[in-house]
């Protein structure tokens, strides 16, 4: 019975922590869209000079060199910076 409990309370604290990553992924989203203020999907630079953090890193971040961040190059360097935090 012991065990059962152990691992019944492992699987509910692994849930929870999916959970807290997929809060975190809105959220990233949310910045995303309110950086973009045209709407195209695409931050420009000038976009990004509204976070000071995502500004500094812009050419790191824009991976195909285009000008522009995508929301799939900042969904990944959101994703990359979230797993320094955990290690």
């Amino acid at each position: 019975m012991k065990v059962f409990i152990t691992l019944l309370t492992a699987m509910l604290l692994s849930t929870a922590a999916l959970g807290g990553d997929e809060d975190s992924s809105k959220s990233a989203m949310a910045t995303f869209e309110s950086l973009d203020k045209n709407a195209d999907q695409q931050l420009s630079r000038t976009e990004a000079a509204g976070d000071k953090m995502l500004s500094d890193s812009f050419a790191s971040i824009d991976t195909n060199g285009d000008g522009y961040v995508s929301k799939s190059e900042y969904a990944s360097a959101h994703g990359k910076s979230k797993s320094k935090t955990r290690t």
